[in-house]
């Protein structure tokens, strides 16, 4: 099994992106290919691919989805990048990876000088996922912005931070149905990926 995974920008820089995914089953001689964006207007961006034994794939990504907190605008200041993952046990074309975000706490939040210059790569490229030998757990490296560097102009401080979360056939989303100040579902570390084709549960 082969498993390639990439981020397009067809609508510009800051437009909405999609995030593609191909598969092969016979070691690369023929591919499926299909469109797995996470949510229907925002960026996927650096998508990571893991596969396990057993054919299990995971994809992770830095997300920023323009809908966030209802809103109707794009790319502007103020918006949170957030970690996603899901995962598929023997992913088919057109599948969809149940992804939600992994770490509750904003990875980073766009500025307006980042707005007003078009930069989205406000978080660079450090991000690594890997899966246990058994396929019971992934692990995922990644950045999360502290603040402005002390000497670069419009550039960020940050810590690398690592999550660790085990893989089962279904998974509980946290919610607080009292309180609007949870817009989007995220998942416990216990709970870290855990989606899988329906006729395969």
């Amino acid at each position: 099994m082969v498993v390639v995974t990439w981020a397009d920008c067809p609508n510009g820089n800051t437009g909405p992106w999609e995030m593609r995914v191909a598969v092969s089953y016979d070691n690369g001689t023929n591919w499926s290919s299909w469109n797995a964006t996470a949510f229907d207007r925002g960026i996927n961006m650096y998508p990571f691919v893991s596969i396990t034994e057993d054919q299990v794939v995971s994809l992770a990504f830095y997300g920023l989805d323009f809908d966030q907190n209802n809103s109707e605008d794009g790319y502007v200041a103020g918006k949170d990048w957030f970690l996603y993952a899901g995962a598929l046990k023997e992913p088919q074309e057109g599948d969809v990876w149940d992804f939600r975000i992994v770490d509750p706490t904003p990875l980073h939040t766009v500025t307006a000088y980042e707005e007003s210059s078009g930069d989205t790569h406000a978080l660079h490229d450090f991000f690594e996922t890997v899966m246990s030998p058994d396929g019971s757990w992934v692990g995922i490296a990644y950045q999360e912005n502290v603040g402005l560097h002390p000497f670069e102009e419009n550039e960020e401080q940050r810590y690398i931070k690592f999550v660790r979360g085990d893989m089962s056939a279904s998974h509980s989303v946290i919610s607080n149905s009292e309180s609007d100040n949870l817009e989007m579902p995220f998942l416990n570390p216990c709970e870290i990926i855990a989606s899988v084709r329906p006729d395969l549960c």
